[in-house]
């Protein structure tokens, strides 16, 4: 038995560097390091955009469903005159026309409901 071991070793000998053809390793085997770290950071910043528009989402949602608070203003002016005509601007900005005996006036109020401009539009005699 121990000269069937013997006989195996010296029959098998180890290859030779002389033997073994060598191949330069393709791109894909050279670059696997860096191909796996590039996977590895577009999956991260997929997960990223995912997180911000789930959150974009979930924040105009609950802002849409939020009910605003009524805002109520008063707005005094003089007696004998009477609101005429009322515009709303793109902001909120509101324009009043307020007519009395000595002719007109335009009151100019921000969206807080505040007297930003008055003016008084008086015939020519």
């Amino acid at each position: 038995m121990d000269q069937d071991n013997k006989a195996k070793a010296a029959n098998t000998t180890a290859p030779q560097s002389s033997d073994v053809k060598t191949e330069a390793p393709s791109a894909v085997v050279r670059n696997l390091g860096l191909i796996k770290a590039m996977a590895i950071i577009m999956a991260v910043l997929i997960v990223a955009a995912l997180a911000v528009i789930i959150v974009t989402i979930y924040s105009r949602l609950t802002a849409a469903n939020s009910a605003k608070a009524i805002q109520q203003n008063e707005l005094v002016i003089p007696t004998d005159s009477r609101i005429t005509g009322a515009s709303l601007g793109d902001k909120g900005q509101l324009l009043v026309i307020i007519e009395d005996k000595t002719g007109q006036q335009l009151w100019q109020l921000d969206a807080s409901g505040k007297i930003q401009r008055k003016t008084r539009i008086t015939p020519k005699r």
